[in-house]
């Protein structure tokens, strides 16, 4: 097989082992000049150099001189002898240089054996018409040797190639041992047949190769047509076996037409320079073209074959750009083309004095859609985004997919910051339409973060990170929404680096501090137990809220560390409360997303509890409806484990997520705890209303408990309690408390407490 290997392409072609670089394949047009040249010119100079330097003077047998027709003849014949054998070395010439060259770039060997062979041929072919037919030679002895230096040539050529394809496909020796037979068995053909021609040509004693009253004219010939008999009979079938190239064809064919000249030498010529002798150095001729064309149709297909794999690598070139510089999934660019583009169109803005707008857009909910519905279809629902995206655009206008639901848009030559509004506008109005996945139609709405050039920055990390923030500024405002970069949101996040210095010292300067935030039965207000809340109080910072130091947490990983804080300080307190008290009180401790992915968290939590010989049944996770829409075999099989503990779980904040009915079933969750957005609007908006009454009724028809967190007025609790929701929380019945106060009210007064005074005195006189 011809493989021609182009900068680190590999291109097949050809039955022929060759490798061709672009410098090589130069030299191809000016091989065929030259073969050209060769053939049309160098028979004419050879003609004239013959007539310079041979003797020209024939005699016939009876040593008188002929008549003048007869002369004429013998010269025309000999003129043709030697116009053949021009033709024959010169386009012996050009085959030994192609076959050098194939096996100089390709190590191709049988191209070696037949350039050698040839070289032998065409050496002595030169030497007799450039050298012996000069010698005063006549008659019959000039005959005699031109047939001798004929049987060498073709015989020993025959030889040589016998002798070299032989040890190429023998398998038993090594290959120094066969090189250094090929070498000395060739050598000895080659001086062998060049001693026994100077002697017949110097010394003059010439054997009679020619028998003119015998029907075997040249009976010499006989060797030649053994020779490549074998050479087509039992050499080529295994040459061809291993290497089935178009040279190893060729030599089947050469021997073949070696036969045929031999035939025509042996039976046909009767006489020198008689027709079927002229037809025999013509067939000499053919056995040196028929290994010349397989060459240059070598160089010719190889060459077809490199400009064929320059025009491929051309296009795999554009296909490996266009990879490099663009989203597989949905043909934008991708990030590092992003960052190029960006930076281009702010160096352009600031030659022409202009703006552009960043916009930076994420997909609201995208991870629990992927986990919902399989990575295929969110995969395809990303597609589909895309490409409706790619309609809203402006002409000249840059999008990309910089993340995995993150796209970018460079809007270019805005007039103004309202500009970018309105393109975020109709972004947002138009995506909201409705997308068919797996048969379904699937609602996506996104949030959108915008950096304005120059007024925000002047490069491309100031408006990506300043876009970045805008986009999560407008997540927690509660996404499907778009927000301008502002200086505002810059503090924001000097105050979250601010924050994640200290805390990671706040652990070890014991700054923070459990509050219990007590959970009432409703309907006689005695506390069934608390909802443990951490606070924390820095020298420098103040108080901080959860809100901004839970996320940070998370952020940083510090989440564990600041867990299992929680829980051991817990353990510690109830189980103090516990053995002063002899009463037990249920209370339950809020769970990140980040510990429910951690394996070892159900082993960390049954260690706790023994160590503290804290009951887990008194003890409750509350988890958030966001954290389900994770990895939901893994989720679902680590509550398993930590319920089988013991452990009850509750669902947290439930109503404002996408929890699915047939998710939620399968699920060991004890609670439901109804969000405080739906108990604050109780009496205001009817919508809301309806969801309390739809949780409170799922609750009880999986036999889940119910919890109302938020209850701040009295018609909010009066309405729960009528809807048989009978456990909540709320500023109405009591703030969080500290460890101490939690105790007075919880321990020593039974549960009653002066905030819920007015409360209980409704109870006591029958008016809820």
């Amino acid at each position: 097989m011809l493989i021609l290997k182009y900068k680190n392409f590999e291109i097949q072609k050809m039955d022929n082992s060759s490798v061709f670089n672009e410098t090589t394949l130069k030299r191809v047009p000016h091989f065929l000049v030259l073969i050209i040249i060769l053939l049309l010119g160098l028979p004419y100079i050879g003609l004239n150099w013959g007539l310079d330097f041979s003797n020209l003077a024939i005699t016939i047998n009876d040593g008188k001189i002929a008549g003048s027709q007869l002369i004429e003849s013998q010269i025309r014949g000999y003129f043709r002898q030697t116009l053949l054998q021009w033709s024959g070395f010169s386009l012996a010439a050009v085959t030994v240089l192609l076959a050098f060259t194939q096996y100089r770039l390709s190590n191709d060997k049988i191209a070696l054996i037949i350039g050698l062979a040839i070289l032998f041929s065409g050496s002595i072919e030169a030497l007799h018409t450039l050298v012996i037919d000069g010698l005063a030679l006549q008659g019959p002895e000039k005959n005699n040797l031109d047939a001798l230096i004929w049987f060498f040539s073709n015989s020993v050529s025959g030889l040589i190639l016998i002798t070299g394809l032989s040890l190429l496909v023998h398998a038993g020796a090594n290959k120094p041992v066969r090189l250094v037979t090929f070498i000395l068995l060739t050598t000895f053909w080659v001086l062998a047949a060049i001693a026994v021609i100077y002697y017949a040509a110097v010394i003059i004693q010439i054997p009679d190769m020619w028998l003119y009253d015998s029907y075997v004219s040249r009976p010499f010939e006989l060797i030649s047509v053994f020779i490549y008999l074998m050479l087509m009979i039992i050499v080529y079938p295994k040459i061809y076996a291993s290497y089935p190239t178009i040279l190893s064809d060729s030599v089947f064919y050469m021997s073949l037409t070696q036969v045929v000249l031999a035939i025509y030498i042996m039976l046909l010529s009767t006489t020198p320079y008689d027709s079927a002798f002229n037809i025999a150095y013509f067939l000499k001729v053919v056995v040196y073209f028929i290994p010349c064309t397989c060459f240059v149709i070598n160089y010719v297909f190889s060459y077809s074959a490199v400009l064929e794999g320059q025009k491929n690598l051309k296009i795999k070139q554009e296909e490996l750009k266009y990879m490099a510089s663009h989203d597989p999934l949905t043909n934008l660019f991708n990030r590092r083309e992003f960052e190029d583009l960006l930076d281009k169109s702010i160096a352009n803005a600031q030659r022409n004095n202009s703006s552009l707008a960043l916009l930076l857009i994420d997909l609201d909910n995208f991870k629990a859609i992927n986990d919902t519905f399989g990575h295929f279809h969110g995969d395809e629902l990303l597609k589909q985004f895309a490409n409706r995206l790619v309609l809203l655009v402006r002409k000249g206008d840059l999008l990309s997919r910089v993340g995995g639901d993150e796209f970018t848009l460079i809007s270019l030559n805005i007039e103004s910051p309202s500009s970018a509004r309105h393109l975020a506008e109709r972004i947002l109005n138009e995506l909201n339409s409705p997308y068919t996945i797996n048969g379904k139609l699937i609602t996506v709405t996104v949030s959108i973060g915008i950096s304005i050039f120059p007024d925000d920055g002047n490069t491309t990390e100031d408006l990506l990170r300043k876009a970045d923030l805008a986009m999560y500024k407008a997540k927690n405002s509660g996404k499907n929404t778009y927000q301008f970069y502002t200086e505002q949101l810059g503090y924001s996040q000097h105050r979250e680096s601010e924050l994640e210095s200290h805390l990671r010292k706040a652990l070890q300067n014991d700054e923070f501090e459990l509050y219990y935030q007590p959970k009432f039965n409703l309907i006689n207000m005695e506390i069934i137990g608390a909802e443990i809340l951490l606070r924390w109080n820095n020298e420098a910072l103040g108080g901080v809220s959860p809100n901004e130091f839970i996320p940070v947490a998370e952020n940083t990983g510090l989440i564990t560390e600041l867990s299992q804080w929680v829980l051991q300080k817990s353990c510690i307190q109830i189980m103090h409360w516990a053995s002063q008290y002899n009463k037990m009180l249920s209370f339950s401790i809020n769970i990140s997303p980040v510990q429910l992915t951690n394996p070892q968290f159900p082993k960390i939590l049954e260690k706790t509890l023994q160590e503290y010989q804290y009951p887990a049944e008194y003890l409750e996770l509350e988890i958030t409806e966001n954290t389900l829409m994770g990895d939901q075999d893994e989720i679902s099989k680590m509550l398993n484990v930590i319920s089988d503990l013991g452990i009850k779980l509750s669902l947290d904040d439930f109503g404002k997520e996408y929890s699915s009915l047939n998710r939620l079933k399968t699920l060991p969750i004890d609670s439901l705890k109804i969000d405080k957005t739906f108990i604050s609007d109780i009496h205001s908006e009817h919508e809301k209303v309806v969801i309390i009454d739809i949780i409170i009724k799922l609750a009880n028809e999986l036999g889940m408990s119910i919890v109302a967190e938020g209850i701040e007025t009295i018609p909010q609790l009066k309405y729960l309690v009528s809807r048989k929701c009978h456990f909540g929380q709320g500023f109405l019945l009591s703030k969080p408390l500290t460890a101490n106060e939690f105790t007075s009210i919880a321990y020593t007064k039974l549960g009653k407490t002066k905030s819920n005074a007015k409360v209980i005195s409704l109870i006591n006189n029958n008016r809820f």
